[in-house]
């Protein structure tokens, strides 16, 4: 049976603080418009609303919290708590003794994803997982190899794997709460393709996207619907 795995990066609205090292000049410039319109498009309590939504239907779900800006909540069952490093920095780009601060295990969690999914580098594909793992980490969100800036991203549906100590699970979807039906749509059909894989379908996502829970509340059903069936089963990262 199919795995489904929900994780949300949860960062408020850090990212327009940042941006992407890999951005050419097109996505440059249309990252300064989304930071002028910021306060209209996205929304920095997206948080709270998510939490809520997931609170409510008691679905399991991993969220992945910015240590700068976010602490764990109530202990639920159905609730993981993972980390995304103290300030959303890009890992791979960083030393060593940056790194280190970075993700420092301030909440003794299992789980982390971290930022702009740089965690493997080609030079020294290593170096990361050690850190991680140095720090109590078990398991991460995996989605490719970077090469400085450049990163290579594929989205799989697979079993985990075990790389450097550090059980991976790879990116198989993301979704955002400013998305159009139509596009929630292929996602679900995506979903459907592959239901009869044994392995994990990580679908991801961010906090700050999410203006209402109507996107978050229409994937929730419909992984219901296909639970009850028994075609799927939710589970949170650390149990994959």
């Amino acid at each position: 049976m199919l795995k489904f795995c929900l994780t949300v990066d949860c960062e408020r609205l850090i990212m327009f603080k940042q941006g992407n090292p890999e951005y050419n000049r097109f996505q440059r410039m249309k990252f300064f418009v989304n930071n002028l319109i910021k306060n209209f498009r996205y929304n920095k309590n997206g948080f709270e609303l998510f939490y809520k939504e997931i609170k409510n239907n008691e679905f399991p779900c991993t969220f992945m919290l910015t240590g700068g800006l976010f602490k764990p909540l109530e202990d639920f069952n159905f609730v993981e708590w993972g980390y995304h490093t103290y300030n959303h920095l890009p890992l791979t780009l960083l030393s060593n003794e940056r790194v280190e601060r970075e993700v420092e295990n301030i909440y003794d969690l299992k789980s982390i994803t971290c930022p702009m999914w740089r965690i493997e580098e080609v030079k020294n594909p290593s170096r990361i997982f050690n850190i991680l793992k140095k720090q109590g980490y078990e398991n991460t969100v995996y989605h490719g190899v970077n090469e400085g800036v450049k990163s290579v991203f594929k989205k799989s549906v697979r079993n985990p794997e075990v790389r450097f100590g550090i059980k991976c699970v790879h990116v198989s979807n993301y979704f955002e709460g400013n998305w159009s039906k139509k596009r929630i749509k292929n996602v679900k059909e995506d979903i459907l393709k592959n239901l009869d894989k044994e392995g994990i379908y990580l679908l991801t996502t961010h906090d700050f996207t999410h203006k209402n829970t109507q996107n978050l509340r229409s994937i929730l059903k419909f992984i219901r619907k296909l639970e009850m069936n028994k075609k799927i089963k939710p589970i949170n990262l650390s149990n994959s």
